[in-house]
């Protein structure tokens, strides 16, 4: 039997996630704006927010939403898998 190399490279290098929903085409994401100095610096690499997780600080009343990120790698949230992703195309 003959081995295909091409095939097992394929499968080696091959994207996972490739067909899940991307949060930058979410109704929920919030694009990161840098006004700086005006804006505080993020201490996250991933700099979108979503609207859809968060909460109120209680001193302000200002809605702190959370990082896109977290929320994709919290199951209880959105997860891998984009569970609360909406299609900006569909609204």
């Amino acid at each position: 039997m003959k081995i295909n190399n091409f095939s097992i490279l394929k499968k080696l290098f091959s994207i996972r996630n490739k067909n899940l929903p991307l949060c930058l085409n979410c109704v929920h994401f919030i694009e990161h704006t840098n006004n700086y100095p005006y804006d505080e610096l993020p201490n996250d690499k991933h700099y979108g927010r979503c609207k859809k997780f968060g909460q109120v600080n209680f001193i302000t009343g200002a809605i702190e939403y959370d990082f896109a990120k977290n929320c994709r790698d919290d199951i209880k949230k959105c997860g891998k898998n984009g569970t609360e992703y909406k299609d900006k195309i569909a609204y």
